[in-house]
């Protein structure tokens, strides 16, 4: 009976362990992430920056764009079709991987490259 006691500490404190090297391991790459932002990904879309909140293990990218998506209208007439497009990538992308596996949710933020105001959200909640 102690033995089974003891071994479950153990695991317990394993799996503790294993939870905060995650989220070490992602506030790291945000923070490395950061490092190389504003990353322009196309001719109309620039990472400025993401952020890894620990405690809604939440990962956020903060987006700025330009051209035909810096307006409020484009992007809400699009907006069904810009989140599942995220969906699937959220849902397939091997660069998501971990954070599906630890249950992150992830947040995709878009600014207007102009006026600097929120024009989407799009939240996905990772399977548990």
């Amino acid at each position: 009976m102690i033995l089974i006691a003891a071994l479950s500490i153990f695991a317990l404190a394993g799996c503790e362990n294993s939870h905060r090297s995650q989220i070490r391991k992602f506030k790291q790459l945000a923070e490395k992430t950061n490092q190389s932002c504003p990353t322009r990904m196309n001719e109309t879309v620039t990472l400025d920056s993401t952020r890894y909140d620990e405690n809604n293990n939440a990962v956020s990218y903060f987006y700025s764009v330009t051209g035909e998506l810096d307006n409020a209208t484009y992007m809400n007439t699009h907006y069904a079709t810009f989140k599942q497009a995220l969906q699937e990538a959220v849902d397939n992308s091997v660069e998501m991987e971990a954070y599906r596996k630890f249950s992150t949710s992830i947040h995709y933020i878009y600014y207007s490259g102009s006026s600097k105001e929120q024009l989407a959200e799009f939240s996905f909640n990772s399977p548990k």
